[in-house]
């Protein structure tokens, strides 16, 4: 069961406040499953993580997990080369916002993604062990996460290969279920959910279920 802490109920009270009228028809289903989301510039995290009815488990990049490699993203690339500002006042954003965000981040048991690296293999542990307890996960696979645009554009396909960890213990597929994140209506909705078929070579289905999850993502909301 997922165990989330005060600091994360505080800032989900904060934004839930903030960001009133947001409506959520996001099935929640009877097994584990994985949400995806478009990142849009960390609307999406910010929109499903404090409006969904239910608990979910993000993906962040292990970076943000520890105060001092947070620091040093934020001064080295985030506030300095995305940004634009002066490298001295990076440096004090990057010191002043750190620890508040790798706090943060493990208050919402999130699971650190270690992408390009040996240590991947650690994230989809993890997480096939959030999904066997029972818990759901919620996936931002953009490859261009500062696009604030509410759909997605390419993405990383890598978290697809969670089906080829599930079905080595579970007979039935993993559920991939797209949410489109609707900025104007203030409406964050499920589609319906992509599973592998079994019977096909499984890197077709990978391409079959990523461009799936995009178009569903990218559709206008109904209603």
């Amino acid at each position: 069961m997922i165990q989330r802490g005060a600091l994360f109920y505080l800032c989900r009270g904060v934004l839930r406040v903030k960001n009133l009228g947001w409506r959520t028809e996001v099935e929640q289903f009877q097994r584990p499953c994985v949400y995806i989301c478009s990142h849009s510039n960390m609307a999406g995290p910010l929109t499903t993580l404090a409006q969904l009815p239910f608990p979910v488990r993000p993906w962040v990049l292990y970076l943000f997990f520890d105060r001092e490699a947070c620091r040093k993203q934020y001064a080295e690339y985030t506030f300095s080369k995305r940004f634009g500002l002066p490298r001295r006042l990076a440096d004090l954003l990057a010191s002043l916002t750190s620890g508040f965000v790798s706090s943060l981040v493990r208050s919402a048991a999130a699971i650190p993604v270690y992408r390009g690296s040996v240590q991947v293999a650690a994230t989809f542990r993890e997480t096939i062990a959030a999904l066997d307890a029972g818990d759901s996960v919620i996936i931002y696979p953009d490859v261009d996460y500062a696009d604030s645009s509410e759909g997605i554009g390419e993405i990383y396909k890598g978290f697809l290969l969670l089906e080829r960890f599930w079905r080595r213990k579970h007979s039935e597929p993993l559920l991939f279920v797209p949410i489109r994140m609707d900025r104007k209506k203030k409406l964050l909705r499920s589609e319906h959910p992509e599973q592998f078929d079994r019977d096909r070579p499984f890197d077709e289905e990978m391409e079959r279920v990523s461009r799936a999850l995009r178009r569903d993502i990218n559709a206008e909301t109904k209603g």
